[in-house]
C-alpha cells in the first residue's frame, strides 16, 4: 500500500498540484494495474482538464484530509480503492462520474483483478 501512496505522491509532484488527492492514487493505481474501462493516459487528461496545473512543483507533499482519513482507515488496496470510489467526496470518484465512467465496472473490475492481492 506504502508504494501506491509513493507513485500518487510522484504524480502529484509530475502535475504541479499543490495536494495529494484521491485523483492522485486512483491516476496511481492506474499506472500499476490498469483498468479494463478506464486507462491511466484518460484519467490523467480528465484531471488536468479539470483541476488544471500550477508553474511550479510543489515543495511539500500535503494530503487531503479525505484522503489522509481513507490512509488510517484502509488495511490494502482494496480497502483504499473501494473507499475512493464509494465516497462522493473523492474527487476522483466526481472525476469519473462526470466523465460519464461506469463506477460499477471499474469497482468491479478492481475486485477481479488478481494482481493486486499479490501487491499487497
Amino acid at each position: 500500500m506504502d508504494e501506491l501512496f509513493l507513485i500518487a505522491e510522484r504524480e502529484m509532484k509530475e502535475l504541479r498540484q499543490p495536494y495529494v488527492g484521491t485523483e492522485h492514487i486512483f491516476l496511481a493505481f492506474l499506472k500499476l494495474f490498469g483498468n479494463e474501462f478506464i486507462t491511466y493516459e484518460t484519467f490523467k487528461k480528465d484531471i488536468i482538464k479539470v483541476i488544471g496545473q500550477s508553474h511550479k512543483e510543489s515543495e511539500y507533499t500535503l494530503y487531503t484530509p479525505l484522503l489522509r482519513k481513507i490512509k488510517n482507515e484502509s488495511f490494502n488496496i482494496y480497502d483504499v480503492l473501494i473507499k475512493i470510489l464509494t465516497n462522493d467526496d473523492s474527487i476522483a470518484y466526481n472525476l469519473l462520474l462526470v466523465g460519464g465512467y461506469d463506477i460499477e465496472k471499474i469497482y468491479l473490475d478492481i475486485l477481479s483483478n488478481k494482481n493486486i492481492q499479490d501487491f499487497g
